[in-house]
C-alpha cells in the first residue's frame, strides 16, 4: 500500500514527491501505522520497486484480503496519477471506517464518488459482492478495474471469463456488458464488450485497447459501444461446434441428462432443435450452455403445450426450476434484482419473435405455441436453418429501448 499513518495520525503517502535520503531519515526516526487495522507496517525502499508499506509477516491486516503485487501497486499509482493530471479531486486508499473499507481509489466527478478497485489476483466473488454493496450503502459508485493481466483471450472474439470477474462488469444504457482491463506493464486500457456467454467460462465478446494517456475519464465510466455483428457470425461457429460435438464417453450430469431426453424424443444429439441454443435477452443468467437448458425447456415443456392453447410464464419457470434445484443447470448469481427466470422470459420473447409462440396477453404473461419445432434430419440441414435464421437475427437486432415488453431479442418472423 501506499499510505501509512504516523503517531500523530499524520497520513504519509508514497504518492507524494519524496527524496528517497528523506523517507530514510524518516523511517529510522518515525514508526508507521496500517490506516485500517492500526498495525504496525514497514517502509519499503527498494531501489527496483515501487516504495510503499507492507504489513509485517507476522501480522495480518483484515482489510486486506490479498497481497499487493508489484503489478498491483504500478497499476494503481498509474490510474492515481492519470486522475490527478486530470484535475479530478481524488484520493488513495482512503479508509471507510463506516463499511470497514479502503478503495484502492476514491475520486469525484460530476458530483458523484466513485470507489475504485483495481483488481489483479482471484477473490471470491462474495467479496466482491459485499465490497460493492458497502460502496452504494454509502452513496458511491463501484468501479471495478481488472488488471491486464486478468485478460483470457482464446482466440479473435473468443475469451474466457472467471465467475467472480462477472461480479466486476458494468451492464450500459443498451443492457450490454462490459469489463474494464488496465495493464501497467504497456500503460493501456481495454475495454471487453458485447460480452455473450455459451458456456460457464467462455464468452464471444469484442475487444478494445487504448493508451492511458489518451483515455478521457468518460471512456471509462460511459464507454460507447457499437454493436458488432462478427460475434453473431462467431456464435454460428460455435453452434456449428456443438452439432459436430462427439459425445463425451464421460458425460457430466447436464449431458447425461440431455442426451436422455434427446434420445427419448428420438433425436440424434447434433440434431437438437433449430429454436434452441441462441443468445437471447438474458441467457446469461443461466451458466449452463443455451444449448442445454433451450433444449430442455423446448422438449420438456414447451413442446407438450397444446397448440393454440393459452400458457403461463409460470409454467415454464417451474419446469425449468426443478432442473436448477438439482444442479443440472446453475443459475449465475449476479448483484441486483435480476435472477435466472429472467432468462427464460427473454427466451420466450425471442421464440415469439421467430414465430413458434405468440404472447396472448402481456399483463399476465400468456402465450400460446403457434407452430412444431424445428427439427433437422442432417447435420448440413441443421447448419443451413441455423444460418438462416442467423441472418434473421443479425437484420433485426436493436437496441433494447426498442426492443418489447420482455426486452428480447427482436427478429423477423419465419418460418424455416
Amino acid at each position: 500500500m501506499f499510505n501509512a499513518k504516523l503517531g500523530d495520525g499524520t497520513i504519509i503517502s508514497m504518492t507524494d514527491k519524496w527524496h528517497i535520503n528523506e523517507l530514510r531519515e524518516l523511517r529510522e526516526k518515525r514508526t508507521f501505522y496500517c490506516p485500517a487495522c492500526k498495525s504496525q507496517v514497514q517502509l519499503k525502499l527498494g531501489e527496483s520497486k515501487l516504495w510503499h508499506f507492507a504489513h509485517r509477516s507476522n501480522a495480518a491486516c483484515d482489510k486486506l484480503i490479498e497481497n499487493e503485487t508489484l503489478y498491483h501497486l504500478l497499476g494503481k499509482k498509474q490510474l492515481f496519477e492519470w486522475l490527478t493530471a486530470k484535475k479530478i479531486e481524488v484520493a488513495m486508499e482512503m479508509y471507510l471506517p463506516l463499511i470497514r473499507q479502503r478503495p484502492d481509489i476514491l475520486f469525484r466527478y460530476n458530483h458523484t464518488i466513485y470507489a475504485l478497485e483495481f483488481q489483479c489476483s482471484p477473490i471470491p466473488s462474495s467479496v466482491i459482492e459485499e465490497r460493492s454493496k458497502g460502496y452504494l450503502q454509502l452513496g458511491m459508485i463501484p468501479l471495478w478495474i481488472l488488471g491486464g493481466n486478468r485478460m483470457k483471450r482464446k482466440g479473435p472474439h473468443s475469451f474466457q471469463v472467471a465467475s467472480f470477474e462477472w461480479f466486476a462488469t458494468r451492464k450500459t444504457d443498451q443492457h450490454q456488458h462490459l469489463l474494464t482491463y488496465y495493464c501497467p506493464e504497456r500503460s493501456h486500457f481495454g475495454i471487453l464488450q458485447q460480452i455473450t456467454p455459451s458456456s460457464s467460462t467462455k464468452i464471444l465478446a469484442s475487444y478494445k485497447e487504448k493508451p492511458i494517456r489518451t483515455t478521457s475519464l468518460e471512456t471509462i465510466l460511459t464507454p460507447t459501444i457499437e454493436l458488432n455483428s462478427t460475434l453473431f457470425d462467431q456464435w454460428l461457429i460455435v453452434k456449428k461446434h456443438w452439432r459436430y460435438y462427439h459425445p463425451n464417453p464421460y458425460p457430466t450430469r447436464t449431458e447425461k441428462r440431455i442426451q436422455t431426453i434427446l434420445y427419448r424424443h428420438r433425436i440424434p444429439p447434433s440434431l437438437f432443435p433449430i429454436e434452441a441454443g441462441w443468445p437471447s435477452y438474458n441467457h446469461y443468467l443461466i451458466t449452463s450452455s443455451p444449448c442445454y437448458w433451450q433444449t430442455f425447456l423446448l422438449l420438456e415443456c414447451l413442446q407438450y403445450q397444446p397448440l393454440n392453447q393459452p400458457f403461463s410464464l409460470r409454467i415454464a419457470t417451474q419446469c425449468l426450476q426443478q432442473h436448477i434445484e438439482k444442479g443440472f443447470f446453475l443459475p449465475r448469481r449476479l448483484t441486483g434484482d435480476e435472477n435466472w427466470t429472467h432468462a427464460v422470459m427473454g427466451y420466450l420473447y425471442m421464440l415469439v419473435q421467430i414465430g413458434y409462440l405468440e404472447q396472448v396477453n402481456t399483463e399476465h404473461e400468456c402465450y400460446r405455441r403457434i407452430k412444431e419445432l424445428t427439427i433437422p434430419t442432417t447435420v448440413e440441414e441443421a447448419v443451413s436453418f441455423d444460418r438462416a435464421l442467423l441472418k434473421r437475427l443479425i437484420g433485426h437486432i436493436t437496441n433494447d429501448r426498442n426492443l418489447g415488453p420482455n426486452k428480447g431479442i427482436s427478429v423477423e418472423k419465419t418460418n424455416i
